[in-house]
C-alpha cells in the first residue's frame, strides 16, 4: 500500500535568492516499509501536481504499489457525489499504472496516520537541517528539492532493510509514464492574449480568435 498527501509548512520559511518561495511538499510514503518521496508542489492541490508528485514516486522507488491511498482530494475525486467517483483524469492515471485508488473517509484523519505522522517527522528533519545550515535562503529551486531529498535519503536508509523486502512485492513500471497536465480550453482575444487560471500571457497577433488548448502543468 502506498499513501500520500499533500501538507503546508506553516512556521517553516523558505525563500529563493531572497524572495519568499509559497509551496507546499507532497509527499509519499509506502506504508510497510516507510520508504518516502517528496516533491515540492508550485500551486495548490491540482491533479498535475498529484500526477507529477505519484508517478515521481513510483519511478523513483522502482514499482507500484497495488493500492493507493488519498484523503478526499478533489483533484482525484468528485466530492459531491454521494458515491466514491473518481475524476476522469485520476481513473486513468491508475488504469496505467495498475494500482487500486482509495481513500480514507472524511472527517476520519487518523486513516492518513501512515502520512500525516510523517509529516511531522519531516518537518522535524527539516528545521533540523536548515539550522545547521544556517539559514533558509536557497540559490534555486533545484538547490532546494536537492536539500529536501538529502533529508528523505537520510530517513529511507534507516528502514533499508524493509525497503528492499517491500520492493520485491511491488508491480513492474508501464512502458512509460502518463499525463501529469491539467488541460484547458481558451480563446485568444483581440489584443493578442490568453488568461490561464487568472494570469494573462501574450501570443502571436497571428493566432486571434483561436482556440488553444493549454497543458497546465504545476510548474508551467
Amino acid at each position: 500500500v502506498g499513501i500520500s498527501d499533500f501538507t503546508l509548512l506553516n512556521d517553516i520559511i523558505i525563500s529563493i535568492r531572497g524572495e519568499v518561495f509559497n509551496h507546499r511538499p507532497y509527499h509519499y510514503r509506502l506504508v510497510y516499509s516507510g520508504w518516502r518521496f517528496v516533491k515540492v508542489i508550485h500551486g495548490g492541490e491540482s491533479f498535475a501536481a498529484l500526477s507529477a508528485g505519484l508517478q515521481d514516486a513510483f519511478w523513483r522507488c522502482g514499482g507500484v504499489p497495488k493500492q493507493h491511498r488519498t484523503d478526499s482530494l478533489s483533484a482525484a475525486y468528485k466530492n459531491h457525489s454521494e458515491e466514491t467517483l473518481f475524476t476522469d483524469q485520476y481513473e486513468s492515471l491508475s488504469r496505467h499504472y495498475g494500482f487500486k485508488p482509495t481513500r480514507n473517509n472524511p472527517g476520519v484523519s487518523h486513516e492518513n496516520g501512515a502520512i500525516e505522522s510523517a509529516h511531522g517527522h519531516l518537518k522535524q528533519r527539516m528545521r533540523q537541517g536548515l539550522l545547521l545550515r544556517g539559514n533558509h535562503d536557497f540559490e534555486s529551486l533545484d538547490a532546494y528539492q536537492s536539500f529536501i531529498e538529502q533529508i528523505v535519503d537520510r530517513l529511507n536508509r534507516q528502514h533499508k532493510t524493509r525497503i528492499d523486502e517491500e520492493r520485491k512485492l511491488l508491480q513492474s513500471l508501464p512502458k512509460y509514464r502518463t499525463h501529469d497536465y491539467s488541460e484547458l480550453s481558451v480563446v485568444v482575444t483581440s489584443s493578442s492574449t490568453i488568461s490561464v487560471k487568472r494570469v494573462l500571457y501574450t501570443v502571436p497577433s497571428r493566432l486571434i480568435g483561436s482556440h488553444l488548448r493549454i497543458h497546465l502543468y504545476d510548474d508551467k
